[in-house]
């Protein structure tokens, strides 16, 4: 079995890794109660004693408003410890994985599905420190995959990290009939996770690099949570149940919406659009109540 590192193993992606391939891979879970990544003494004898041959980094401070406020934590947790973690990978030959972020996208001025190569001038902390961690990585390790993740998404599992994120939000808001409001001047993908961790070998087995990952959307949010809240049964309600904010980002549009190009050619990994990606998820979701009730 491939030894694999799994860091942020308690958190919404790593402990999904961990669940699916825990009968595939020899995994060691790395997570706060386990390892401080800040320390380096301290991830230098964690990965000396795992030996892995695969070090898959989840774990990220990624609330943004919170490292708007806490710079130098977000510096600390979201630069220097993937960083320290690609030479160590470098110096035991063990393939990694950084866990990056279509954050990186944030401010720039141009339109349509951004691909890797587009000139980047993140506006906030943690896409500045994500777009730097990226390319500090890459000077250790030139074989190690960056993938730039959409926002995620699952239903609730048991024994799982659970953060809804988008799913939630529209559930939330068709149950309690609550409007929200959803930006037209904001571009993005949004993708449900599984598909995400269920390609997780593939991906891994990339030549180094920079890789866009997610589901691709030419819809704007307002527009995207309208296309969602139909597939959930809404029907005309959808229309009162969002409400288009106009006002935010004035000056110009918020794309952060990603090119997926290089991936699919790269791994034959293609997650669809975010509304097909959508419309798995609450069929998966579903089928799982479906067999609750037998």
């Amino acid at each position: 079995m491939k030894r694999v590192v799994i860091t942020g193993a308690g958190g919404f992606v790593g402990s999904r890794l961990v669940q699916h391939y825990r009968d595939i891979w020899d995994i060691t879970p790395l997570d706060h109660s386990r390892l401080e990544l800040t320390d380096r003494e301290a991830v230098h004898a964690a990965l000396a004693g795992a030996a892995p041959q695969l070090v898959i980094h989840t774990a990220a401070l990624a609330d943004t408003g919170y490292c708007e406020n806490h710079p130098l934590e977000s510096f600390e947790v979201n630069l220097q410890a993937p960083a320290a973690l690609a030479e160590e990978c470098a110096a035991l030959g063990a393939k990694l994985v950084l866990f990056s972020s279509d954050q990186v996208y944030n401010g720039t001025r141009r339109l349509g599905p951004l691909p890797e190569d587009a000139p980047l001038a993140p506006v906030n902390v943690y896409g500045r420190h994500k777009w730097e961690a990226e390319q500090r990585v890459l000077e250790a390790c030139p074989d190690a995959v960056c993938l730039r993740a959409s926002w995620m998404y699952d239903f609730e599992r048991p024994g799982l990290k659970n953060s809804t994120g988008f799913w939630g939000m529209l559930r939330r808001s068709l149950a309690g009939k609550v409007p929200l409001s959803m930006a037209v001047r904001e571009y993005r993908g949004i993708t449900w996770v599984q598909p995400v961790v269920a390609a997780m070998d593939k991906m891994a087995g990339l030549p180094g690099g920079v890789y866009n990952m997610g589901a691709e959307n030419p819809l704007n949010t307002y527009a995207t949570a309208l296309e969602c809240l139909g597939l959930l049964g809404a029907g005309d309600a959808a229309l009162a149940l969002v409400r288009p904010d106009t006002e935010r980002w004035p000056e110009f549009e918020r794309n952060l919406s990603m090119d997926t190009s290089r991936l699919k050619a790269g791994c034959g990994v293609d997650f669809g659009d975010t509304t097909a990606s959508f419309a798995a998820c609450l069929h998966a979701f579903e089928k799982q109540e479906g067999g609750n009730e037998v």
